[in-house]
């Protein structure tokens, strides 16, 4: 199906300055369908290019953060009208946590106690659904990405592009901000057991900022620049909420590939939080004189 999927293309041309070149159908179609349903899209092949799972230097968390902001420009306009959300509610922090709270009525006894302590430190970092609350209804809808991890960011020669645009619908900056601050600036994999090693480098922080915002900084309104440390936690939390609930539930939403998968993710989450909620002035103050 895959074949007649290409028979079905031609090339066409780049997007956006930031996005790899994607191929319409004959039809002028940007994806096909075939007989079963299934949706193809076909992009291009860019020989040498590389993602990084974990951001190794400061330039590369700030080339990569430059690169999405410069894609928010290009986002900023887009008729939101032509577009709908893919993944109803995917940010959305107090829905999270609502499915997090009844969860913890239903959980084997032996996951409730394992997670005992994750437990608590949600309860104790529960103020940021208020803090979410205070300011989401302030901020502006636009066109998103939804999901600004730094392996969605792609190094190829002397470009670098996003990619993995499932997710571009109606979201808020603070979220695309959020998700960068929670991919860009921890040494650790998002499953490392050893928390010693899941540290907040603030060097990555402040290129990711400066990088993002150098090309955006003029266009966002004084909310959302305000926003955008709420986002980081507000993201943060929301992932180690995810993968909570999900541990409580018996793993059967995330891939797992051992008994506690989930709860080791959820550690390293709020191991990151709590750096960002202890520095929370500094880090601030880091983003405001990017302004």
């Amino acid at each position: 199906m895959l074949f007649i999927a290409i028979d079905e293309y031609q090339k066409d041309i780049q997007l956006t300055p930031v996005t790899p070149a994607l191929f319409r159908t004959f039809s002028g179609k940007f994806h096909f369908v075939d007989k079963e349903g299934t949706a193809w899209r076909l992009a291009e092949l860019l020989p040498g290019a590389i993602s990084h799972e974990i951001s190794e230097d400061p330039e590369i968390s700030y080339q990569a953060a430059k690169t999405m902001g410069k894609f928010q420009l290009f986002l900023n306009t887009l008729l939101q009208e032509k577009f709908s959300d893919t993944i109803v509610n995917f940010h959305d922090l107090p829905g999270r946590f609502d499915i997090y709270k009844k969860t913890l009525n239903t959980p084997r006894p032996e996951l409730l106690e394992n997670a005992r302590t994750e437990i608590e430190k949600a309860e104790k970092y529960f103020f940021i659904v208020s803090q979410y609350q205070d300011i989401a209804g302030k901020l502006p809808k636009r066109i998103t990405h939804n999901d600004t991890k730094i392996n969605n960011i792609l190094f190829a020669d002397k470009k670098i592009l996003v990619i993995d645009l499932d997710t571009v619908m109606p979201g808020v900056i603070m979220h695309d901000y959020g998700d960068m601050v929670r991919t860009f600036t921890s040494p650790a994999a998002e499953d490392e057991p050893d928390l010693d090693k899941v540290i907040f480098r603030e060097e990555h922080f402040e290129a990711l900022t400066k990088g993002y915002l150098e090309p955006l900084k003029d266009n966002l309104t004084g909310v959302e620049k305000k926003s955008l440390l709420t986002g980081a936690k507000n993201i943060i939390y929301e992932q180690g909420l995810r993968f909570l609930t999900d541990y409580l539930n018996g793993s059967i939403y995330y891939k797992t590939a051992y008994p506690g998968h989930n709860l080791i993710r959820t550690r390293t989450q709020f191991k990151l939080l709590e750096s960002i909620v202890e520095n929370e002035k500094k880090l601030n103050d880091m983003i405001n004189n990017q302004f």
